[in-house]
C-alpha cells in the first residue's frame, strides 16, 4: 500500500476544527460589554484562529512523528508509529479536556486554571471551599473520559479507517485548501501580535484587556519600533486619567462601593522610596535622620514586608493594596490604583519623581496611570550617577514645594535610585569603610559580605541625608503637623546572607523586608511589632483621606492602626513566582512551572530549611485558601 502523506495534514484539521468552538467561548468573552470597534473584532478574530492551533502543538508533532503505519515494512516500526498516534491521540483529548475544565472554572468564578487552583483542589478541603463535591466530580470525569476515550479513537482509526484514508486523498488533491490551512495559524498569530503591539502604543485598553479572557495570552510590545516609524503615543492628562477609568474590563475594583468625603484640610502627602532599601539600614548610624524623624514624630515598623521581592510587585502592593499577580490586568487596563483616584477629586498637585524610567516597570500605564505628564519627571540618566540624580530630585521637589498653590493640598513622590546596585553615593561621604570599591559581578562573593554591605550602608547614608533635606524644610515651614510621610523601600537586598546578592531572586527575609516609617498627624510616635505588609499602607492612610468604608471593600491590607486588625499572613511576588508566609512557615506557591523546580519549597518564617509540605497545606489550609481568594478578588466578578 502506498503511503498517504495528506493524513497527518487532515487529522491536524479535524482536530483543529474540533478546538475552534472551545477556544471561541473564550473570545465570546472579550466582545462582551465593550464598544464596538473594527480593529477590536478583527484582533479577536486572529486570536481565535491562532490561539486554537496552540494547545494542539504537542498532538500534532506526534501525529507527524506517527506519519502512516501501513507504510512500514518492519512490524518494529508500525508499532512505534502506531504509538505516536496513539500519543497524539492522548494529547489531544488532553488540551481538550483542559480547555473544558477552564471554560467551566471560568464560568464559575471568573479566572483560569492556573497553579493556585490546582493548589486548592489538591489541599484538604480545597474542594469544598469552591462548592464542589461528587454531584459535580462524577458527571465531570465520565464527561473527561470519554473526551480522551473519543481522541484516542480518532487517532488510531485515522490511519486504518478506509474511509477516514479516502478523505485524506480527497483533501489532498485539494491542494491549494490541504497546503494553505496550516498558513492560517501562524499569519493570524502574527497579525494578533501587530494589532495588540499597536494597541498597547496607542493605550487601547478594550484590545490589550481581550489576551486575559483567553487561557493562553500572546503580548509583544512594539513601543521603540513604531517610535522610530514616526507614530506619536497618546498624550497624558488628567482627562484621559479619567477616560481610563470609565474604560476599564475585566477588572473587579473595587469590588464594593467605597464611600469618602473630601476633608476639610486634607492632608499634603511625601511619598518616599528608596530602591532596594532593606529593613537593618534603618539604625542611628547608617540613617541618623530617618531614625531620629521616626523616635521623635513617627511609627517605625519592625516586621514589616514588601509585596514583592523586586520593583514591580512590590510598588504594585504598596499604592493598589492588591497582590501583583493582578499587574498585567491593571497594565492592560492603563488603570492606576485608587489611591490617586482620592487625590484627584480631592485636586491635589501632583509631582512624581524617579531617579530611573517611569516606563521600566510600566509606572507610567500603572500606578502613575492618572498623572497628567507634566507631573512625572524622570531624573537624567545618562552620565549622570544615580547619587546626583537623587540630589535633584530632592531640588526639584523643595522647589515645588515652595512655589506650590498654597490653596491646594500637594502629593510628593521620589523613587531614590543610590540604593539600587551597584550602590552609590558621593565619593567623598564615605563613612562606613572599608567598602567594596569595585563591585565586578564576575568576581564577586560571599567573602565580600562586610564590604557590599558598608557600600550599601554609604549609599543609604546619603539617601537618609536627601530624606533630612525634606524632613528640615517641613519642620522649618511649620508643615509637618499637616504632612503625612511615608518612607519606605520597594523590597530588600541580600547579600550573600542565604547565597543571593541582590533581590528578585528568592523570598528571604533580606530580599523582602524594607524599611516603613509612616508619620501621621496627630499620632504619637511608636513602634510598631506586629506583622505588617505594604498591602496595608493605604488603608492606613485612607481615613486621613475621608474614607469611611472599610479596607475590605478595595484592598487586601488593613488599618495599621486599627486595634482590631491584626494580620496573620502575608503573600510575596517575585516575576512568576510566589510564597505564602505566616507564623508558621513560608510555602512556595505554585503559580508556575518554576515554583515546581525550586531547590526548598518550604522553609521556616526565618529562611531555615523544612520539611513536610504536605503537612503545613493541611495545617494551614484555611489560609492558604484566603490567601488564594485575596488574589483572585480584583480578577473576578
Amino acid at each position: 500500500m502506498k503511503p498517504n502523506p495528506a493524513l497527518r495534514s487532515t487529522y491536524a484539521l479535524l482536530t483543529y476544527l474540533l478546538i475552534l468552538p472551545l477556544m471561541g467561548w473564550f473570545g465570546s468573552l472579550a466582545l462582551r460589554d465593550v464598544p464596538f470597534q473594527w480593529s477590536h473584532l478583527v484582533y479577536q478574530f486572529c486570536a481565535w484562529l491562532s490561539l486554537s492551533a496552540a494547545p494542539l502543538l504537542p498532538a500534532w508533532f506526534f501525529a507527524m512523528l506517527g506519519g502512516d503505519p501501513k507504510s512500514a515494512r518492519k512490524r518494529v516500526w508500525r508499532i512505534i508509529r502506531w504509538l505516536c498516534w496513539g500519543l497524539a491521540g492522548l494529547l489531544a483529548g488532553l488540551a481538550t479536556a483542559l480547555l473544558l475544565v477552564d471554560i467551566g472554572i471560568h464560568r464559575q468564578f471568573g479566572f483560569h486554571f492556573n497553579g493556585l487552583v490546582l493548589n486548592l483542589l489538591t489541599t484538604p478541603g480545597g474542594f469544598e471551599s469552591m462548592g464542589l463535591d461528587y454531584r459535580t466530580i462524577a458527571p465531570a470525569a465520565i464527561v473527561l473520559a470519554l473526551i480522551f476515550a473519543f481522541h484516542l479513537a480518532i487517532a488510531l482509526r485515522f490511519p486504518a479507517n478506509g474511509h477516514l484514508r479516502k478523505l485524506a486523498t480527497w483533501f489532498a488533491a485539494r491542494r491549494i485548501i490541504s497546503r494553505a490551512w496550516p498558513t492560517l495559524p501562524a499569519a493570524t498569530l502574527v497579525l494578533s501580535l501587530v494589532i495588540f503591539g499597536v494597541a498597547e502604543f496607542y493605550q487601547n485598553s478594550i484590545i490589550t484587556c481581550a489576551t486575559e479572557t483567553y487561557p493562553i495570552p500572546v503580548r509583544v510590545r512594539m513601543r521603540k519600533f513604531l517610535k522610530r516609524l514616526g507614530c506619536t503615543p497618546p498624550p497624558r492628562n488628567a482627562e484621559q486619567g479619567k477616560e481610563f477609568r470609565r474604560k476599564a474590563t475585566h477588572l473587579n475594583y473595587p469590588w464594593a462601593d467605597v464611600e469618602r468625603k473630601t476633608p476639610d484640610n486634607p492632608p499634603d502627602i511625601i511619598w518616599l522610596v528608596a530602591e532596594s532599601l532593606r529593613a537593618d539600614l534603618l539604625s542611628p548610624e547608617r540613617m541618623p535622620n530617618t531614625w531620629r524623624f521616626a523616635e521623635e514624630t513617627g511609627i517605625r515598623f519592625t516586621n514589616h514586608y514588601s509585596g514583592g521581592n523586586g520593583t514591580r510587585p512590590g510598588m504594585f502592593s504598596m499604592f493598589y493594596s492588591l497582590h501583583a499577580n493582578a499587574w498585567d490586568n491593571f497594565l492592560n487596563n492603563n488603570r492606576g490604583p485608587l489611591f490617586f483616584d482620592w487625590l484627584i477629586e480631592d485636586n491635589y498637585q501632583l509631582l512624581a519623581q524617579t531617579s530611573a524610567k517611569f516606563t521600566y516597570p510600566e509606572f507610567d500605564r500603572t500606578v502613575f496611570a492618572a498623572f497628567p505628564q507634566e507631573c512625572l519627571v524622570e531624573q537624567s540618566i545618562g552620565k549622570t550617577p544615580p547619587w546626583q540624580r537623587d540630589i535633584n530630585a530632592v531640588d526639584t521637589l523643595l522647589k515645588a514645594l515652595r512655589d506650590r498653590d498654597s490653596a491646594r493640598p500637594f502629593f510628593g513622590f521620589i523613587f531614590f535610585e543610590s540604593t539600587h546596585a551597584p550602590y552609590t553615593f558621593p565619593p567623598d561621604q564615605a563613612p562606613f569603610t572599608p567598602y567594596q570599591e569595585d563591585l565586578n559581578y564576575a568576581n564577586v562573593s560571599a567573602e565580600q559580605h562586610d564590604l557590599l554591605y558598608n557600600r550599601d550602608a554609604n549609599a543609604a547614608h546619603h539617601v537618609d541625608a536627601q530624606i533630612g533635606r525634606i524632613l528640615d524644610f517641613l519642620s522649618e515651614n511649620n508643615r509637618l503637623e499637616s504632612t503625612i510621610v511615608i518612607i519606605t523601600g520597594d523590597h530588600g537586598e541580600e547579600f550573600f546572607e542565604h547565597g543571593r546578592l541582590g533581590h528578585n531572586s528568592t523570598f528571604v527575609r533580606e530580599q523582602t523586608s524594607p524599611v516603613l516609617v509612616m508619620h501621621l498627624p496627630g499620632i504619637a510616635p511608636a513602634v510598631y511589632e506586629r506583622l505588617s505588609h505594604h498591602a496595608d499602607i493605604v488603608p492606613t492612610l485612607a481615613p486621613w483621606l475621608g474614607i469611611t468604608s472599610p479596607a475590605d471593600n478595595y484592598a487586601v491590607g488593613g488599618n495599621l492602626l486599627d486595634p482590631q486588625y491584626q494580620r496573620d499572613f502575608f503573600v510575596v511576588f517575585g516575576w512568576d513566582t510566589a510564597v505564602f508566609a505566616n507564623g508558621n512557615g513560608k510555602l512556595f506557591l505554585p503559580i508556575s512551572f518554576k515554583s515546581s523546580y525550586v531547590r526548598e519549597p518550604l522553609t521556616t518564617f526565618d529562611d531555615q530549611p523544612a520539611e513536610n509540605v504536605d503537612a503545613f497545606y493541611s495545617e494551614n489550609a484555611a489560609q492558604i485558601q484566603a490567601a488564594n481568594a485575596e488574589m483572585m478578588r480584583p480578577l473576578t466578578r
